[in-house]
This record gives C-alpha cells, sequence and structure tokens, in this order.
C-alpha cells in the first residue's frame, strides 16, 4: 500500500479468532499460530507466566564490547540457549556498517544504549523470591525506575490501560510487538509475518493492539518490525521465511527447571 492511498481497516473477524487454542512450549509458555489464507494473514502469539522463578531472560547484547556488531536471530536463539526469542530495539545501521541502537537498552542493571524519549520500551524487575514483573511505558519513564534490571527499547506504545492508541497513519507490515497483563505478571509477544504479501499482508499498530487485548494484554509496544521480525521456539524459525537481517538487540527466555515440550 502507498502513502497516499487510503487505508481501509479490516474486518476484525478476518484476524482475531473466536478463540485462542494455545499450545504448551513447556510449563511457563504457550503458542498459537493465527492463518486466513483469505485475508490473506499469518502471526504468532506466545504466552509466558512471569510468575515463576525458574524463568531466566536471555538477551543481546550483553555487554559494552558487543555493542554494534549486530547478530542474526538465528544466531541468538543458538548462542542463548532460549526456548522464546525475538527482535527488540530499532537500530541505525545496515550491511557492513555497525548496529547502533536506537533507544535504551539495560541489561542487568548497567545501561548501554540511552533513552530516547520518541519511543517507549518493556522493562523488567526482579521481585522478592526471584519472579519477574514486566512494565511498559515511555522510555523515559522507565528509566526514573532504577530497579528495573532489563529494559528493551522499542518504536511507539500501542495499547494503554486497555484502551488502543490511535495514530494519524497506518500501514501493514511485518510487527514484532509485545504486551503485558495488567499486574505485569504475564508477556505476550505477537509476531506478524509480512514479507511475503501473497502469503500475509502484515497488520497495522492498531489491529496489533486488538490482537495483543484479546489475548490479555492491557498495555503493549511496537518493537522494530518490517524485516527485522523474528521468532524462534526452542531454536526453530517459526516464520515461513528465514530472516537474515543482522539486528542490533534481542531478548529471550530460558528455562531453568523446565523441559520444553514443544
Amino acid at each position: 500500500m502507498l502513502k497516499n492511498e487510503p487505508f481501509i481497516e479490516l474486518d476484525e473477524s478476518s484476524y482475531i479468532p473466536e478463540k485462542i487454542e494455545w499450545k504448551k512450549i513447556n510449563s511457563l509458555s504457550e503458542y498459537f499460530l493465527f492463518e486466513n489464507k483469505n485475508v490473506p494473514l499469518r502471526y504468532h502469539l506466545v504466552k509466558i507466566d512471569l510468575s515463576s522463578q525458574s524463568l531466566k531472560i536471555s538477551a543481546y547484547p550483553l555487554k559494552k564490547y558487543e555493542l554494534g556488531k549486530g547478530i542474526s536471530a538465528a544466531s541468538f536463539a543458538k548462542k542463548s540457549g532460549s526456548f522464546v526469542s525475538i527482535n527488540t530495539s530499532p537500530f541505525k545501521g545496515r550491511f557492513f556498517s555497525k548496529r547502533k541502537i536506537v533507544g535504551i537498552h539495560k541489561i542487568r542493571g548497567q545501561i548501554l544504549s540511552e533513552v530516547n524519549g520518541r519511543y517507549s520500551a518493556l522493562g523488567f524487575k526482579t521481585e522478592k523470591g526471584g519472579s519477574l514483573k514486566a512494565f511498559v511505558a515511555n522510555q523515559n519513564e522507565l528509566n526514573s525506575i532504577e530497579d528495573l534490571n532489563y529494559v528493551f527499547g522499542g518504536f511507539f506504545e500501542i495499547l494503554k490501560d486497555d484502551e488502543e492508541i490511535d495514530f494519524s497513519y497506518s500501514s501493514r507490515n511485518s510487527r514484532t510487538t509485545a504486551g503485558i497483563s495488567s499486574d505485569g505478571k504475564t508477556l505476550f509477544l505477537l509476531v506478524v509475518e509480512g514479507e511475503r504479501k501473497k502469503i500475509s499482508q502484515g497488520l497495522s499498530y492498531c489491529e496489533c493492539a486488538k490482537i495483543l487485548k484479546f489475548a490479555g494484554s492491557a498495555d503493549g509496544l511496537e518493537f522494530d518490525g518490517g524485516s527485522s521480525s523474528s521468532l524462534f521456539v526452542d531454536g526453530k524459525n517459526m516464520l515461513l521465511y528465514r530472516n537474515f537481517t543482522k539486528c542490533a538487540a534481542f531478548f529471550g527466555f530460558e528455562s531453568l527447571t523446565n523441559k520444553t515440550l514443544f
């Protein structure tokens, strides 16, 4: 769709299922695949229980010396051993140039990339007992919460307190998004395919927000989409195409005790 063409909203029944039929990845997480060949559309949902003490966050980059190098989604999934992993922050630099993270990237309490006040972020706090709690907010707001152990920058908030956020311009593309439940104890990851338009045309920010809300999210944001969008589950690429883009940042989850069932 060209920018000067009118944007036509999809009927919600064409991209929101009557019921989400979750399939267990392990005891901490579940997966759902949506396909509608009439649209056409294909997207993936992952639900993660953050209350378990056996959940561990994996991330890239972890140290300052890794900044700018970039890594592929497949390499991160293999290197980290995550049972679920996605790309996160937007970045500057392509091909042989350095990948500079745009916005906040905070790992184990250390800030590796500074805030960008235009954008939002997803933050994690380790609570008493070892469980995690997630937060979505503008990067300036999240950065002021010093006890957040991990913060991953994205683009814009698309869902706030159960309300979808309007945007002046809409288009459909591949999307990587995240949402959290109202208590911050459940994380939802939504990855929409959109690089092969005949198979899946992608979705708009608003359409992603509606899906996250239907799944159980109260707040949500967009990470880097387009050709950067990726999802690996148990080391397997879940998209119908291979993603060769070297992105600047990723995060995922490891389980210290739970066996993968996927």
